[in-house]
């Protein structure tokens, strides 16, 4: 439904609907408000009330997530303010290859679209869904916007050190595991798991890991954040470096979600045991 509003009524009543539409998730899914009222709960460093007005505005945050990847295409400039680019074109300059690394903050998706409009095309890692159609309409979204898929699966880390070694950009999320082993890192007095994988290549690969977030700041307005690189430790052992980058960008992830914890779309389980 928010894909057909998308594509054929006004962005402000997409937006609206899509809204209406998030609202009734929110009252209807009594375990996804609780994954997200106790992730918030995490981040905000007190307990979050319940019923929430942060949590309702997580749901919102996705509505628009949605309505925005689905009409990015038939926006042809939205509002984006880029800071830090000059991180990525120094990284880039090594010829190593530049992981991208984001989170499920803002607007992933549009921002690694307006990246490739910027002149930087990308290869990203997406998680199949375990819809097919669901899985085809957003691997041709992001197809339609420039980017080149690499499912998350066997064969994943290969093709993904073939990007690299080519020099191309590879954008990764690293604040949930889905497959693979998981580092945890201290979230205050909790156990925060983060995926390892993004280390890892960086460390086989010896490229720089580059955190970017596509933050919303308004209807088709957005801050565009480039971070410093983050480069292994070549003098350290493979599983050292590995654990050292891994806290590294799990920092950087932490102080991003803390300053828009509304916009942190994460809708599973943050912490607990690794798997």
């Amino acid at each position: 439904l928010v894909r057909w509003a998308s594509e054929h009524l006004g962005s402000h009543t997409a937006l609206w609907l899509a809204e209406r539409l998030a609202d009734l998730a929110w009252q209807c899914s009594a375990r996804r408000r609780a994954t997200v009222h106790a992730n918030l709960s995490l981040q905000v460093n007190e307990p979050v009330g319940e019923p929430s007005p942060l949590v309702r505005a997580v749901f919102r945050n996705f509505g628009r997530y949605l309505v925005e990847c689905f009409s990015v295409h038939t926006q042809p400039s939205p509002q984006v303010h880029v800071e830090g680019l000059q991180h990525l074109e120094a990284a880039h300059a090594r010829g190593r290859g530049v992981i991208v690394l984001t989170g499920h903050v803002g607007n992933w998706e549009v921002g690694a679209i307006m990246l490739h409009r910027m002149g930087w095309p990308m290869t990203v890692i997406a998680l199949p869904h375990g819809d097919p159609g669901t899985d085809g309409l957003f691997n041709g979204l992001r197809t339609r916007g420039g980017l080149t898929v690499i499912p998350l699966g066997p064969g994943a880390m290969r093709q993904s050190l073939k990007v690299l070694k080519d020099g191309r950009l590879l954008g990764v999320l690293g604040d949930h595991v889905f497959a693979g082993q998981a580092l945890q890192v201290s979230l205050g007095p909790h156990a925060w798991l983060v995926p390892r994988g993004p280390a890892l290549l960086s460390v086989r690969a010896h490229a720089p890991i580059v955190p970017v977030f596509c933050l919303r700041e308004g209807p088709w307005a957005f801050r565009l954040c480039v971070e410093p690189p983050l480069w292994p430790q070549v003098q350290v052992d493979g599983s050292g470096a590995v654990q050292a980058l891994t806290y590294q960008y799990a920092g950087v992830l932490e102080r991003y979600v803390r300053q828009v914890p509304t916009q942190w779309l994460m809708f599973r389980p943050v912490t607990g045991s690794p798997p």
